[in-house]
């Protein structure tokens, strides 16, 4: 039997726990809300910073993923100090991205990172830049690359015999000005002058690095609207109880409108031209 002084030793002992408890609970809520208001609490959570306080790095997938791949990783940056990961799928992944067995192994390193007290973010591409889904979007919605992203120009003296049909947009330069004749080209054969002949041109199809798939028009209506619903509508329904919790964010990266790698091409949507009367008032 203990007696009444060692009772009121482990009565002290316990008590005095339950108050470090409540005060490094307390000093993390407020390192939440960004409230420190001692050297002490500063000291305390320089030392020992909270998870999402501590490195990200990104979390490369490239090859078949598994449940012992993410044992094994988290625990490894776990070890380094690392508070939290951004699953970045690349080249590579052979794991169907956006699967439902991709969605699985997600989930899995979310549960796994709650008991290693690891944030796990998202990446919203299948390597970048963000805006295909790895090649749903142009699946869903072929338009988003057939109607093409760019426009040629080719300049000639004469216009080549059966030109109808071979380009978008044809202009004669009159003056100083310059007149569009695409629509009674045919009136022109034969004829010389200056003109200014622009074909469509498409992003490189087959690539590699957007998943056997050409990147899409993100200026095109839709599209973008599209790729929110491929990329975030699987993870809403599978953790979305999760975001801002221990999904805290989301990483998108380097969505861009650059014109095809084509000489003298210039970025081209099906709707620019409507798009720029409509903004100057013509």
């Amino acid at each position: 039997m203990i007696d009444a002084l060692q009772k009121g030793l482990v009565l002290l002992v316990i008590t005095s726990i339950g108050i470090g408890c409540s005060e490094q609970k307390k000093t993390t809520n407020n390192i939440l809300r960004q409230e420190i208001n001692t050297f002490e609490e500063l000291k305390f959570n320089f030392q020992d910073p909270p998870s999402h306080y501590r490195s990200a790095p990104f979390w490369v997938w490239n090859d078949r993923v598994t449940e012992e791949k993410i044992d094994r990783q988290l625990r490894q940056f776990k070890e380094q100090g690392i508070g939290g990961v951004f699953i970045h799928p690349r080249m590579g992944l052979i794991t169907p991205y956006l699967s439902g067995r991709w969605q699985e192994l997600f989930n899995y390193a979310v549960e796994q990172g709650k008991q290693l007290d690891m944030k796990v973010y998202l990446y919203d591409e299948n390597s970048f830049p963000s805006g295909f889904a790895g090649g749903h979007v142009p699946v869903e919605m072929p338009e988003s690359v057939n109607k093409g992203h760019g426009l040629a120009l080719e300049r000639a003296e004469e216009l080549p015999e059966n030109v109808s049909g071979d380009y978008h947009l044809i202009l004669k330069k009159e003056g100083e000005e310059f007149v569009d004749i695409t629509d009674r080209v045919e009136t022109e054969s034969g004829e010389e002058g200056s003109y200014y002949l622009y074909k469509k041109v498409f992003y490189e199809k087959n690539d590699p690095w957007h998943g056997g798939f050409s990147y899409v028009d993100l200026i095109m209506p839709g599209v973008t609207e599209k790729f929110l619903d491929i990329t975030t509508s699987g993870y809403q329904q599978n953790f979305g109880g999760e975001f801002g919790q221990n999904v805290p964010a989301i990483f998108s990266d380097e969505a861009n409108v650059e014109y095809p790698d084509v000489e003298n091409s210039i970025r081209w949507t099906p709707d620019l031209f409507e798009q720029f009367q409509t903004a100057l008032g013509l």
